[in-house]
């Protein structure tokens, strides 16, 4: 009895030690993910930012595995709550964060516990060019008409923005600096706000990104001198490009994903393929004309180069002009 049962003692344990090298090699093996992908908006819901997140939550699971894509949204302080909280979670792939322009510009404006290149870069998703609005009846009719106006009154033409050391105001300023020209700069509560500031004769422009104003403007309250992308917006191709109206800058706010740093390669490459195919779906790039967005793609590489350019012109432009509190 003795003998049988140190036996069945070994053969078990011989099992045991099969049974957990299989599972430790179907571990090292397994698909990822395998469990649903958390993803910080750090902007309140029913903005941009989540708008276009949940275009993507949408999509996801179609591409990873049917695991969702569960967005969790951290509002207030141009995203720095939210970002911090980020800054705590494990780097293994189940922890996405959305990435931006503002959040750039945070870092020059404030010193924050993070910089522009932090975290490490999986995929640039999409992009919204800047426009310059003025009223139906304003006296440009051109850009370049603008231009001259503007050089011939020196900080007399006032063009609005969304709030003090915001993308559209960053973009107001390095328009402002191409054009060489000196305005006054208007500041508003948002987006919003600046466009019903130039329709009640607050300010003679606004520096604008969609959908701000594209309505009024369909409706012949507003006219667009100027877009300041790539390409012209399909549903005004009329309205020139910044460089067919002969000044040669685009403004272009951008957004795409980022995850904490020590995430491993093999799992950033994983999340960069299921974002590229969630960007070249149908049904996000639906959802994204709609919002008079563009899906636009960029390896991590290459949004990695656009995030550190644009940090260093961001952070130029900052210090020129004295804005925020970090560099005082």
């Amino acid at each position: 009895m003795r003998r049988f049962t140190l036996c069945a003692l070994f053969v078990f344990a011989v099992s045991g030690a099969v049974f957990a090298g299989g599972s430790s090699e179907a571990k090292k093996d397994e698909v990822f993910p395998n469990k649903p992908v958390q993803a910080m908006v750090a902007w309140a819901a029913g903005g941009g930012a989540d708008l276009v997140f949940r275009a993507l939550a949408a999509v996801f699971p179609k591409y990873a595995n049917g695991q969702p894509l569960v967005i969790t949204n951290s509002g207030g302080a141009a995203g720095v709550p939210g970002i911090t909280q980020f800054m705590k979670e494990a780097p293994d792939g189940y922890w996405v964060m959305h990435w931006n322009i503002a959040h750039v510009i945070k870092t020059h404006m404030d010193n924050v516990p993070f910089t522009a290149t932090t975290f490490v870069p999986v995929v640039k998703v999409v992009e919204a060019s800047n426009y310059l609005n003025v009223r139906a009846d304003a006296p440009w009719k051109t850009l370049s008409e603008f231009i001259a106006a503007a050089k011939k009154n020196p900080g007399k033409i006032s063009i609005g923005n969304a709030g003090p050391g915001g993308g559209n105001h960053m973009a107001a300023l390095l328009f402002e600096k191409a054009a060489g020209v000196q305005f006054l700069h208007v500041p508003f509560t948002g987006g919003g706000p600046s466009v019903t500031g130039l329709m009640s004769g607050q300010c003679d422009s606004a520096m604008n990104v969609a959908p701000e104003g594209i309505s009024n403007a369909q409706g012949g309250q507003l006219r667009i001198l100027a877009v300041f992308g790539s390409k012209k917006f399909d549903t005004f191709p009329n309205v020139p490009t910044g460089k067919e109206a002969g000044l040669d800058i685009v403004l272009d706010q951008w957004r795409g994903v980022v995850v904490p740093p020590g995430t491993p390669d093999n799992i950033v490459t994983a999340l960069h393929d299921i974002f590229k195919k969630c960007i070249e779906d149908p049904d996000f790039a639906a959802k994204m004309k709609e919002m008079n967005a563009t899906p636009a793609y960029a390896s991590g590489a290459d949004f990695g180069a656009l995030v550190a350019s644009e940090d260093k012109r961001i952070g130029d432009l900052v210090k020129e002009n004295k804005l925020g509190n970090r560099y005082k």
